[in-house]
């Protein structure tokens, strides 16, 4: 990190204002340390890039990011010890105010078919699927023979043999979401969970429906 983002030339390092002691009478859990990279950090949890930002620190797609701890990037950046000290508390601080999502996924009834369809046509069938978490934030489902510990299970209701799987810490990114299929895609509609069995059973699961 220390050739690029904000140590490079010509680019101003603007660091987090100091909050008041007031507002950091309780100390929040110490979650992230600094030996962890940038990458583990964001990963883990999307929601410190803003404070990383504030603090400077941009360079969450560069490939030292994955190498450096935050320490030594920090340090490659001229911070002082005191602002380093400040980062990782308001990085502990904002994964611990951070509302608790879901530990559940909904999967709708015509994205079990596709993926029952899929797992036919690769000889996968019984296989469950397994959802799972980039670095960069973003999501891949693959097919396995058996779930992992740690892995909890979802089944859509009318399909209970379409097995879909998802570690702790990929619902704590993505609790509550839905899985779609829509127009031959599948789709992963984070924040819709909670909404997806409604009275109008519009998600198709066919839990909200009238009968």
């Amino acid at each position: 990190m220390q050739d690029e983002g904000v140590s490079a030339p010509g680019i101003k390092v603007t660091k987090r204002p100091k909050r008041s002691g007031s507002l950091r009478s309780t100390k929040a859990e110490q979650i992230v340390s600094r030996d962890w990279t940038v990458a583990e950090i964001v990963a883990q949890y999307p929601q410190t890039t803003e404070v990383l930002s504030e603090y400077g620190l941009h360079c969450f797609g560069c490939h030292v990011s994955a190498i450096e701890s935050i320490e030594e990037g920090c340090r490659g950046h001229g911070f002082p010890e005191e602002d380093i000290n400040l980062l990782i508390e308001d990085l502990n601080d904002a994964i611990e105010n951070t509302p608790k999502r879901p530990q559940t996924l909904t999967i709708t009834k015509e994205a079990a078919l596709g993926i029952k369809g899929i797992g036919e046509k690769e000889i996968s069938d019984g296989q469950g699927l397994s959802v799972q978490a980039n670095k960069d934030g973003s999501f891949y489902m693959e097919f396995r023979e058996k779930i992992e510990e740690g892995e909890k299970e979802f089944k859509n209701e009318e399909l209970p043999e379409v097995k879909v799987w998802a570690s702790l810490l990929t619902l704590q990114r993505i609790g509550g979401a839905v899985i779609t299929l829509k127009e031959g895609k599948f789709k992963l509609e984070v924040g819709e969970g909670e909404e997806c069995c409604g009275e109008k059973g519009e998600c198709g699961c066919g839990k909200g429906e009238k009968k």
